[in-house]
């Protein structure tokens, strides 16, 4: 019964989608009212994609393995679910840019390798983050409070690339439907909603691993506090989707591998002399 209401409920299926809304309305994504359900449909009818199905429902099970507080699941982060979770929403990742990747479009290829290279730069920066998080435990101290707080910081300055915000946006200038080019309309709005809810996950594991608990209080406090976190940092998604232009794939790698990745680095040194020499 605790998976059902854990997958289906909280934090699982109903969480989740309330969750992409919020995202969605906040950050301005593109996600068509209804497309979900369209696209879900025409893929039982035959004329849609299984892997940009699952490329969006996956996600939803990475969300409710995840260590959100008062889950049914554990609400401690236990590293066999995270990396299921991890494992769950790198292959959707991987699933919904195949159709794409495998298009007889070359400009479709083009933006779906773009949007490849460029998410799984942001994403490992954004893991590396994450383990330090993990590492330095679910509170802060004064030997971990700078390790973990650069972690954080190490989380945010990756995640657009990681979600494809503004600078980071996938290619659209070529082709105007980018790697949905040759997809018909329900499952290019498929592909949208795939987005917007892998984003809403990616924000969600900042918001439930590299952001410390209030210990002693009720879990629906450090809830509360997860949901404001979650809405903050898609309103850092919507002033870069409102006033950044889209950047070269070269500059997008260089911002996840030379400001990203060396911040989580740096985390993690932080985290070892402030537990070695505190």
């Amino acid at each position: 019964m605790q998976y059902l209401i854990a997958f289906g409920l909280y934090p699982g299926l109903l969480t989740t989608l309330g969750l992409t809304l919020l995202v969605i309305f906040v950050a301005r994504l593109h996600a068509a009212g209804g497309g979900l359900t369209r696209g879900m449909l025409a893929t039982v009818r035959g004329d849609g994609s299984v892997l940009i199905l699952l490329g969006a429902l996956l996600p939803i099970g990475a969300a409710a393995l995840l260590p959100w507080p008062g889950s049914a699941l554990g609400a401690v982060r236990r590293l066999d679910t995270l990396w299921l979770a991890w494992a769950l929403l790198e292959t959707s990742f991987v699933l919904a840019l195949l159709p794409g990747g495998q298009s007889a479009s070359p400009a479709s290829v083009r933006a779906a390798m773009r949007e490849a290279q460029l998410g799984a730069a942001g994403r490992v920066a954004l893991w590396a983050a994450l383990g330090v998080a993990l590492w330095a435990g679910d509170s802060w101290t004064i030997k971990t409070a700078v390790g973990q707080s650069l972690a954080l910081l190490a989380a945010l300055v990756a995640l657009p690339a990681a979600a494809g915000w503004g600078p980071f946006a996938p290619e659209s200038s070529i082709a105007p439907a980018g790697a949905e080019g040759d997809l018909n309309r329900q499952v290019a709005e498929l592909a949208q909603w795939g987005r917007a809810i892998r984003t809403t996950v990616l924000i969600t594991l900042v918001a439930v691993v590299a952001v410390p608990r209030i210990p002693q209080v009720h879990w629906g406090v450090n809830l509360a506090l997860v949901g404001l976190m979650i809405g903050a940092v898609a309103g850092i998604g919507r002033i870069l989707n409102g006033v950044t232009v889209r950047q070269p794939l070269l500059a997008g790698l260089r911002w996840c591998y030379a400001w990203a990745l060396p911040l989580a680095v740096g985390a993690g040194v932080a985290l070892v002399v402030g537990q070695r020499w505190l």
